[in-house]
């Protein structure tokens, strides 16, 4: 390499945020080494950026760790170009959700990509991004052809921070970040809970022979009456502010026992439950290193606090990145990377869960969560939680009167129902080098990755036996408990010879390797079902499974799988011109059927440096073109192609005796059945400006999947229920683009880089089966409102469910009633979106750096249950709204109010009419008319942001390398969404493929970080 003078940052969002260097200028030749940007690619492979033949795309440490998270996934999304986020909302404690790269194209899984830790695929989710130096991130088979199989869906590399030679450093990162929620569901503030409207509230009258004695002081007071106070919406009457007996009131233990409360809307009830939620992650790290030896060692403590009552997340990190020099000839690298951690919580997003399935669906607008975390210790004079959903005054006597009827206090059940998640994880490597000569060298590697997981539950008994399920009541819980302990333990043996040299004016650099992969997988599980009406511990609260008057079945597995692989690459460079670059693997898989399981993945690309053909110039100093073709088999489960047998839950009992009985497979499996290939020819150019501080890039990619294997039904008469073969085609097309530059430099000014990428997808489904169109993905919701359906000739993953009718003009068409007549199937679109992008800046001055992530997408499509439920349930605004008449849709249709419709009739007839609120909001639900809340995807949010002031040499004195004070921000602003977006949900936070149905809410964070390097 020649001498460089000169280092430039360009941030290329479609070929690399990588550190180029300028070349002194010379005055005998135009053909001179502009760039000489080195990047890790696929195996940990060293390349010049140059001769790569497809897009490849790094994040630097600096861009990578804004807010001092330790979520990869976050930490590049917005930063690289084809990349959409599918994050789960942050109140979820220890769910980062998954990342699509260049949109979808397996008819059956939507999966991650693979993370590649220095060379070993890891658990994203145990790596602290504290101690990586950069992130590349690898979109298509031309770049991932390396990896083979598991592949299939991308690789983002991480490569770790290394130790200095010759120099201890010592560095202290501290960070204390305040999250809180960011929204909540728009809610109407004029009706409270009840059934019946005004007739809600009436007059209690004291009766000594059906109401304990203690009622007696309630004579005369209003409350509500009959089914009124099991009622969990928000249909009753109006705030007035008079005087009512609330829930708590009824109850001699309760401090406010016989007072009256005001009769008042409670705004900002739901928000006021979560709270405030302070973490602190601390960082440690040592590195240095002399001529011999280099290491780095890090240590991280994170202590979060969850926004939901009672949770939490906690964990210790414990990384090393070390080199040892034997000889000139011999190293070894060893890397070591541990977690352990634990979660406490249930962070069900689902429908009718105890918290957000409760406040988005189903509450009362004049509930008061001050009372509710003061009480919820309160127990009724039979021992009973007591609850503002509870059967009333006016049940007195059933048996059950006491109990809550579908929801206990939220804080209670958040309190007193345990569950945690354990986590323990391993990753280490051990990698000897050996220089044989200068232009030969071998390697070899034993890695290893060990993740133990560990699920705990345990259901009290002072929740179940408030529960009414049991006794004909709603409510099923049982006192019980159970565990799931699972691991997963993958071995990796590589060994892999390089050879670089150069003859003439060509220069060469290849390897050939070899390696084996064993994975095992291991567990057992023992769970009674706590949300059922059967099975129950005899003593309470004695966790013991011998103490379970229906003891669960054990349910153990164990099984393997292993890939036996060859592989070569090479890269061949002329004149400093022309690269052509290829790689070939073999995948031996074991998942396969014996008779089919050799698969070949392949890439043969090249690139051309057009720059140099012209006069040397300031104005375009960088131009590649770039091509490719390349091919990658699809892996599969261990289990998919030999399926377990399935065992029921409980034994068969005869008599005295016990038999576990096992359900023999209902798949027939294709005996012939080979892997999903992935063909991808890929197309780009990279550009460079003004000495390289503007940089554009744009790919062009087409990627077709042929024969993926897919479920078919069978007849029933066959004795199995589908068969699994080669049947699927689908293809997905789109282009990635990306502009990039230092707007102003100045070593002792204002310094501004800038970077902005646009990517556009469109997967289609070619082919599912012969005499099948279409194929379900995933599940659908609560209630079956909507599916994901694979429709031949459509766009992947249609959103799917019943929706309006429309006449031939697209006008919707009413019943007699003025309710919406309804289309069964109707196809709202895909949930995945048109395109994406993102926005980064940097602005620098004096030791003040300013840093901001700003991402997008535009189109796909979204269902929420919550909405759903939420009008139905007359909670939200749009059920207390004021007409165009200026009436209250909840008044009275004759006197002004109800909502107003406008449509035809079926034969065609005009209708403008006024239906009354309830009629229509409960409408979607006795149909199951989705289109209502079915909206577009679309948003533009602020995803981070951070402040940081250097403080300069001549204050931190000698002691110190540096000292840093910032302040971060994350998720602070979701700038637009969508119009039909009423509510303002996070498209890029969603819980499920399809939407929401229960949706936890999103979070915003606040934070101070501060640096010590001495």
């Amino acid at each position: 390499m020649k001498k460089l003078t000169k280092s430039v940052l360009a941030v290329v969002l479609s070929a690399s945020f990588s550190v180029t260097y300028a070349q002194k200028a010379k005055t005998d030749t135009v053909k001179t080494k502009d760039i000489e940007g080195v990047v890790v690619t696929a195996l940990g492979i060293k390349r010049d950026e140059k001769s790569l033949s497809y897009a490849n795309q790094t994040v630097k440490s600096k861009d990578l760790n804004l807010t001092q998270n330790v979520d990869v996934k976050g930490a590049i999304a917005g930063k690289v170009a084809g990349v959409q986020l599918n994050a789960q909302a942050g109140s979820k404690l220890g769910d980062t959700g998954k990342l699509r790269l260049r949109g979808a194209v397996s008819l059956l899984s939507d999966d991650d990509p693979i993370y590649v830790l220095d060379g070993v695929v890891v658990d994203p989710n145990t790596i602290d991004m504290d101690n990586v130096e950069s992130v590349n991130v690898l979109k298509g088979p031309n770049a991932t052809a390396l990896y083979g199989q598991r592949a299939q869906y991308g690789v983002v590399l991480m490569t770790l921070k290394k130790g200095v030679k010759n120099r201890l450093n010592v560095e202290l990162n501290s960070t204390i970040t305040v999250d809180k929620v960011a929204r909540t569901m728009k809610y109407q503030n004029v009706y409270g809970q009840g059934y019946d409207g005004d007739n809600s509230l009436q007059t209690f009258v004291f009766d000594p022979s059906s109401h304990p004695a203690e009622w007696s002081v309630f004579d005369g007071m209003r409350y509500k009456a009959g089914d009124n106070n099991l009622a969990d919406e928000s249909w009753g009457a109006k705030f007035d502010g008079q005087d009512y007996v609330p829930w708590y009131s009824w109850w001699k233990d309760s401090p406010y026992y016989g007072k009256t409360a005001k009769y008042v809307a409670q705004p900002n009830n739901v928000k006021d439950f979560y709270e405030n939620a302070v973490s602190l992650k601390n960082t440690i790290s040592l590195s240095g290193g002399n001529d011999n030896y280099t290491a780095r060692l890090s240590f991280t403590n994170l202590d979060q606090k969850g926004i939901t009552p009672y949770t939490f997340l906690k964990r210790n990190y414990l990384n090393m990145n070390s080199n040892y020099k034997f000889t000139d000839n011999f190293n070894v690298d060893f890397v070591f990377n541990y977690l352990s951690g634990k979660v406490r919580g249930e962070f069900d997003d689902g429908y009718s869960n105890q918290t957000s399935g409760s406040f988005n669906q189903w509450f009362g607008r004049d509930l008061d969560i001050k009372k509710m975390k003061e009480l919820k210790d309160l127990e009724t004079p039979n021992g009973y939680h007591a609850s503002w959903n509870w059967w009333g005054p006016d049940n007195w006597g059933s048996g059950i009167y006491e109990k809550p009827a579908f929801w206990f206090n939220p804080y209670t059940y958040m309190e007193r129902y345990e569950n945690y998640t354990l986590r323990d994880n391993l990753m280490f490597s051990v990698s000897p080098n050996y220089k044989i000569n200068k232009n030969l060298s071998i390697r070899g590697t034993f890695s290893r990755r060990d993740d133990g997981n560990s699920f705990k539950y345990f259901m009290p008994y002072s929740l179940t036996k408030s529960a009414s399920g049991t006794q004909g009541g709603y409510m099923d819980f049982l006192n019980g408990f159970g565990y799931s302990d699972s691991k997963r333990v993958e071995d990796n043996y590589e060994i892999r010879a390089n050879y670089q040299n150069k003859f003439g004016k060509f220069d060469l650099n290849a390897f050939v390797g070899g390696i084996i992969t064993n994975f095992n997988w291991s567990g057992s599980s023992a769970q009674m079902d706590v949300f059922g009406k059967l099975g129950q511990l005899i003593i309470p609260d004695v966790w013991d499974f011998k103490n379970a008057d229906i003891a669960p079945t054990s349910n153990p597995y164990s099984y393997k799988k292993t890939t036996k692989s060859l592989f070569g690459t090479f890269s061949l460079g002329y004149n400093d011109f022309i690269y052509v670059d290829g790689s070939l693997r073999n995948d031996i898989n074991s998942a396969y059927f014996n008779n089919n399981n050799s698969f070949i993945t392949f890439s043969l690309g090249g690139s051309v440096l057009l720059h140099n053909l012209i006069e040397k110039n300031d104005l375009l100093t960088f131009f590649k073109v770039r091509a490719g073709i390349a091919q990658i088999a699809a892996d599969i489960s261990a289990t998919a192609l030999n399926p377990e047998f399935r065992y029921n839950s409980q034994p068969f009992k005869s008599g005295t005796k016990s038999y576990i009985i096992a359900l023999q497979p209902t798949r027939y499996v294709d005996p012939n059945l080979k892997p999903a290939i992935n063909q991808n020819f890929e197309l780009g150019a990279d550009l460079k400006f003004l000495k390289n501080r503007v940089s554009l890039s744009a790919t062009y990619y087409n990627e077709k999947r042929n024969d993926e294997p897919i479920p078919v039904t069978v007849p029933s008469s066959s004795g199995m229920l589908d068969t699994f073969i080669n049947s699927a085609d689908a293809v997905r097309k789109g282009v990635e683009l990306s502009l990039s530059g230092d707007v102003l430099k100045n070593a002792d000014g204002i310094n501004w880089t800038t970077s902005f990428n646009f990517a556009r997808n469109k997967s289609t489904v070619e082919r599912v089966a012969e005499g099948l169109d279409a194929i379900n993905y995933g599940f659908a919701p609560a209630f079956g409102y909507v599916s994901v359906i694979q429709k031949e000739g459509m766009e992947w993953g249609q959103l799917v469910g019943n929706g309006f009718k429309l006449d031939a003009n697209g006008n919707k068409i009413l019943n007699a009633n003025g309710t919406y007549a309804v289309e069964q199937n109707k196809y709202f679109g895909s949930v995945l979106p048109k395109f994406t992008g993102g926005f980064y800046n940097t602005l620098s001055y004096k030791g003040v750096t300013l840093s901001a992530a700003i991402d997008f997408q535009k189109g796909g499509k979204f269902f929420s249950l919550s909405e759903q439920w939420g009008n139905s349930g007359g909670l939200l605004e749009a059920t207390a709204a004021i007409n165009d008449k200026g009436f209250n849709v909840r008044d009275d249709v004759s006197t002004g109010g109800g909502v107003h419709v406008k449509g035809v009739s079926e034969a065609g007839a005009a209708i403008d009419t006024y239906v009354d609120a309830y009629t229509y909001f409960t409408q979607f639900h006795g149909n199951r008319l989705a289109e209502e809340y079915v909206h577009d995807a679309s948003y533009i949010k602020l995803r981070e942001m951070a402040v940081s002031y250097s403080l300069p040499k001549s204050l931190i004195g000698s002691k110190f390398q540096g000292i840093s004070v910032g302040l971060v921000a994350r998720n602070p602003w979701l700038i637009w969404v969508a119009k039909d977006n009423h509510h303002k949900f996070d498209p890029s936070e969603m819980s499920q493929a399809y939407g929401e149905d229960g949706q936890l809410p999103s979070t915003r964070g606040f934070g101070v970080n501060v640096k010590l390097n001495f």
